[in-house]
């Protein structure tokens, strides 16, 4: 039984949180790092956007810097179109239509890859209760590909299934939950249904130390942290005139007392009106 470094975890969620993001499949960390530290920085508490102009500074725990630019611009309706940027380099030309609740049901983009090539990618979402289904498209409109995550009372993913469509092979992920002592076990099952790895680590629910006045998290427990050894983020903001905040600034705090910065992030709100 193997427990993840939790240095090596922040390595996990930078890649997730990647501007080609479409592409990766859902995993345990993906889901808790989306539901701890979600990046939809296109959404806003108030106002209505015309664009939101996002410039990030992403500080990797094997000390690359990634500078990245997003620019979502609002069209008709709940669609969005997305330009993104690494190191001024256009990397990705997106479409993407949102539900009510500002999620991702329809997503189209125009990535580039290294050596320079350029690929259509294309997601569907859909959202029940306690579970999200994303599926891949291909050229002919079919389904390839489909991730179905299914979660428990408290939000935390218990069953990731992957499927290839077609022979409908599928692998599976599951996650067993001893909250009262704060565990976790995590299972990694192949496609012939023989268990590949199993991962034993923390989870903490009471992860929030603090909030300011406008109800934003500034201090945490990361939830996946022994707390007997624990990683902190501190979190400032500044808000514009809206009370929206236009940029954050997170920093982690080792158990030794060391302070590195993760992530520098600024926004500017274009408002319709």
């Amino acid at each position: 039984m193997n427990k993840i470094p939790f240095i090596l975890f922040l390595l996990i969620t930078a890649v997730g949180y990647s501007q080609h993001d479409q592409e990766f499949e859902p995993t345990f960390y993906s889901e808790i790092a989306e539901r701890v530290a979600p990046r939809n920085y296109y959404s806003v508490k108030f106002g209505n956007p015309a664009e939101v102009i996002v410039n990030d500074t992403i500080f990797l725990a094997n000390s690359e810097t990634w500078i990245e630019k997003n620019i979502y611009s609002f069209k008709s309706g709940r669609e969005m179109l997305v330009k993104k940027y690494r190191d001024n380099e256009l990397i990705a030309d997106e479409i993407i239509e949102l539900d009510s609740n500002n999620r991702i049901l329809n997503y189209e983009g125009n990535l580039k890859y290294e050596g320079g090539k350029w690929y259509i990618t294309k997601v569907k979402y859909q959202y029940q209760e306690n579970k999200k289904i994303k599926e891949k498209i291909n050229d002919s409109g079919e389904t390839y590909l489909r991730y179905t995550v299914k979660y428990d009372s408290l939000k935390n993913p218990i069953e990731i299934e992957h499927t290839i469509v077609g022979p409908d092979h599928t692998r599976l992920q599951t996650v067993n939950y001893d909250y009262p002592n704060s565990k976790f076990i995590l299972m990694d099952f192949n496609y012939q249904g023989r268990l590949e790895e199993e991962i034993k680590g923390n989870i903490n629910s009471d992860y929030v130390l603090e909030k300011n006045e406008n109800g934003d998290i500034t201090k945490l427990y990361w939830i996946l942290t022994d707390k007997t050894e624990p990683f902190i983020h501190e979190i400032d903001y500044e808000y514009d005139e809206k009370g929206n905040w236009i940029k954050l600034i997170k920093n982690v705090i080792s158990p030794d007392g060391t302070k590195k910065p993760y992530y520098r992030t600024y926004r500017e709100i274009k408002y319709k009106n």
